[in-house]
């Protein structure tokens, strides 16, 4: 038998296996549901024969207790034998209909009543209540009963009315026959259609498949697959053309591998030719290694996987002061222990660790038993695999004692550093508090001499007495600014936030420098935005912020220069760590000076630093170019940074010539916000 012959009969054995077993299911589910139909419609049929039994025999009952109650009694009516051929002729389905006495004595009843009796002698009606009642000759009979009661209350007789049980067998037989009709009509179109469905459906694409698996089979991977309309077959259908596809690649990989085998044989095979070469020169290697570890400068030790010392060289004897002969085959642990490395213990068990493939990198402090110098090796561990499996540790010890006490001088140095910054601020705030008294008290009398007692001076020495006031007031600035710095160094000054007018707190500051303006012939621009009218703010700190950048300003712009303040609102934070969506005010003060370099930008907002060289310093408010404390910018930071804002400054650079000018600005949250240095709000 040859494949094709094999693939048709399992085709149509499969064929023959779908149609039957599909036919028989459909067979059984129709004849069970069929029987559970016919029994169901005899339960009915028969149920509604009885229902109307009792009606019929209800009704009789009812007009025979009427006339009970009259007195009359049972035996002496008249007229229901009559009642009861009426009863029975009027429903074919009803058999009979009779009256009998308490005593199950016959009185009164239709034709086929009296026969029953004569037919079944010795058989009294009233012994069997049963709802079947079988008489010999004539059949069974589905029987009902009725009791008759008397005036009195007493049973007076009963009613029996019953109907053939060959009524619903022969309406059950019709029942069947259509049936069987129907489940032979509905088996043929079933039949017929199932056939076709399996053909069409489940063979046709089968024998499809089955074809393309016979091509793939065959060595043809270049498949196409027809179009199926089964789903799960159409399936299929891809994932044989995926394997077509795959089984292809695979051949042509196949096919490259044995070109690529070929290829590495050859080359395999000069390797070999090449690897007895290779072996003598590697012999020389080895000793060209050991002579090259042997000559290192930094101090090797080499140990096993039992922590003992297989090696070390020069360097290593030199620097441990131990001869090679008595550290091989040492324990590392006594070896730690005999130079009196600190900590020797912890340091073996971590190089037991480096034998499972940690790496290790420690430092090695020991006294050297020769000169009891204190040493200090960096210590670098890797595990290494032999030739023969084996794992050995090698470590590499560089000598870093001089670095480590230029490491330790440094933090001294940085310790002592520390120590005169902080004496250096003591002493700001001590310097601070001591000429604020004093200054106040130089204050007080210039202002009364040139004031009240200006009559009592001499013209000669009211101008020396205004020289004094006015630099004892230089003097008190700086002393307040050498006090703001010492409070904001020490975190200790307290915010007192109101609700601001922005418009009005510039056009103050405008105010205050408008002489210092006019004395430059320089030009002041106010640029206000009519959204930032308001802001909750310090108002004193941000006037003070304010009134440094400016004066700032005025000092590196020449004469006949312009100066910007401007404002708008802004969305978000100009660094983006604030709120995205938060509200700030905007302020920029821009001049048209000589501008900042990009190395000052970065620390203009230090203390004490200034723009410049150092020897060029002199002070004055508005002079050009000049220079005061060094702590206006840095006051200026420290009030923004405290009200949760922002200050920085954008210049092209640092050019007398060609004057780039600055920009200088401060990004303020216009609404309330709990800040940390801060009093209650004032209302």
């Amino acid at each position: 038998m040859n494949a094709a012959t094999l693939s048709r009969d399992m085709t149509r054995t499969l064929e023959k296996r779908i149609v039957i077993f599909t036919l028989l299911s459909l067979t059984i589910v129709v004849i069970v549901n069929t029987a559970f139909n016919i029994e169901s419609y005899r339960r009915d049929y028969r149920d509604s024969l009885l229902l109307r039994s009792h009606s019929q025999a209800k009704g009789l009952r009812n007009s025979i207790e009427k006339v009970l109650d009259l007195g009359i009694p049972l035996n002496e009516m008249s007229g229901i034998d009559e009642r009861c051929s009426v009863i029975v002729n009027s429903d074919p389905e009803i058999g009979f209909c009779l009256i009998e006495d308490p005593s199950g004595v016959i009185t009164f009843g239709s034709e086929l009543a009296h026969k029953l009796v004569q037919d079944s002698v010795g058989l009294s009606l009233s012994d069997n209540n049963n709802v079947i009642l079988d008489f010999p000759g004539i059949g069974e009979f589905y029987t009902i009963q009725q009791p008759l009661t008397a005036a009195d209350g007493s049973i007076a007789g009963r009613i029996r009315i019953g109907f053939p049980a060959s009524v619903v067998a022969d309406k059950t037989d019709s029942m069947i026959r259509r049936s069987v009709v129907v489940l032979i009509s509905a088996f043929f179109f079933a039949s017929l259609l199932i056939i076709l469905f399996v053909k069409r459906n489940v063979i046709k694409p089968v024998n499809q498949l089955k074809n393309v698996a016979s091509d793939i089979a065959g060595g043809d991977f270049n498949v196409v697959v027809p179009q199926l309309v089964t789903r799960e077959l159409a399936e299929l259908g891809h994932s044989l053309e995926e394997m077509a596809a795959s089984l292809r690649e695979r051949d042509t990989e196949i096919r490259q591998s044995y070109l690529e085998l070929e290829n590495s044989n050859n080359q395999l095979r000069e390797l070999y030719e090449k690897q007895e070469t290779t072996g003598r020169e590697l012999g020389r290697s080895r000793e060209m290694y050991r002579s090259l570890l042997d000559n290192a400068s930094d101090a090797i030790i080499v140990s096993d996987e039992e922590s003992r010392i297989v090696m070390i060289n020069k360097a290593a004897e030199s620097f441990f002061s131990i001869s090679r002969d008595r550290a091989e085959a040492m324990a590392l642990s006594d070896f730690f222990a005999l130079v009196d490395v600190l900590d020797g213990d912890n340091l073996s068990r971590q190089f037991r660790n480096v034998l499972h493939g940690e790496a290790l990198e420690t430092e090695i402090r020991f006294v050297r038993p020769s000169d009891s110098l204190k040493l200090v090796g960096w210590a670098k561990c890797s595990s290494i695999v032999e030739k023969r499996g084996k794992r050995v540790v090698q470590t590499i010890v560089r000598d870093v004692t001089h670095e480590w006490e230029v490491k330790e001088n440094l933090k001294k140095s940085a310790g002592e550093l520390e120590r005169l910054n902080t004496m250096k601020d003591s002493f700001l705030g001590v310097a601070s508090h001591e000429l604020k008294t004093p200054l106040t008290v130089i204050l007080g009398y210039t202002e009364l001499l040139l004031g009240d007692m200006a009559p009592l001076v001499g013209e000669q020495a009211l101008p020396m007495i205004g020289h004094i006031n006015r630099s004892a007031e230089r003097l008190s600035k700086i002393v307040r600014d050498m006090v703001d710095v010492t409070l904001l160094d020490k975190q200790n000054i307290r915010l007192r936030c109101q609700e601001v007018d922005l418009k009005k707190m510039i056009y103050s500051v405008a105010d205050e420098v408008e002489y210092f303006i006019n004395k430059r012939k320089q030009k002041l621009v106010l640029d206000l935005s009519d959204e930032a009218k308001c802001l909750w703010c310090d108002e004193e700190r941000i006037n003070q912020t304010l009134s440094n950048l400016v004066t700032n300003a005025i000092k590196f712009t020449p004469d006949e220069g312009t100066v910007t303040i401007s404002t708008r609102m802004v969305e978000g934070s100009h660094s983006g760590t604030g709120d995205d969506n938060a509200p700030y005010v905007e302020i920029a003060i821009k001049d048209t000076g000589i501008g900042i370099a990009d190395k000052d930008q970065l620390h203009i907002f230090d203390k004490f630093y200034e723009v410049g060289e150092i020897e060029g310093h002199f002070t004055a408010e508005s002079a050009f170019r000049g220079k005061g404390t060094g702590l206006g910018l840095t006051i200026a930071k420290g009030f923004v940074d405290l009200h949760e804002g922002e200050i920085w400054v954008e210049s092209a650079g640092h050019d007398p010539e060609t004057c780039p000018g600055s920009t200088f600005y401060i990004l303020l949250p216009q609404y309330e916000r709990t800040l940390q240095n801060s009093d209650q709000k004032v209302n």
